[in-house]
């Protein structure tokens, strides 16, 4: 496995990151942590900081937005693949003057989801 294959995933649907997680692991990329709100987000970062963040947008307490926010302020290039069900034209606007790297909507495919981040550290790899 490539030591640059890392994640942390955000997900406040705890079966689902729990799948996810699996999934990820059996793709050989490394699960640095999981959380379930903007606030772990912020704190999995400080503490491993990941390639890539993978982050759900809605969720209670803090949301998707919070944790870019804030993680920003600790690396202004942290990269994020956003997971969302909102497809609003707000939200793309705001995700667009973020700057998130990469959104895939929900429902996803578990295997595009783990396409999208080989691709995203294979980009970064490489810059």
């Amino acid at each position: 496995m490539n030591k640059r294959d890392t994640i942390i995933i955000i997900e406040d649907d705890k079966d689902m990151a729990e799948i996810f997680e699996e999934w990820a692991k059996s793709a050989d990329i490394s699960v640095l942590g999981v959380g379930y709100d903007g606030k772990e987000a912020v704190e999995l970062f400080e503490k491993h900081k990941p390639q890539i963040v993978v982050l759900d947008l809605m969720m209670p307490y803090y949301d998707g937005f919070y944790a870019m926010e804030n993680i920003r302020k600790v690396d202004p290039n942290a990269k994020f693949l956003i997971l969302t069900a909102d497809i609003t034209d707000g939200t793309r606007k705001k995700l667009g003057q973020m700057k998130a790297i990469s959104l895939m909507y929900k429902p996803y495919d578990l295997d595009d989801v783990i396409n999208e981040i080989k691709k995203l550290v294979s980009v970064q790899a490489t810059a």
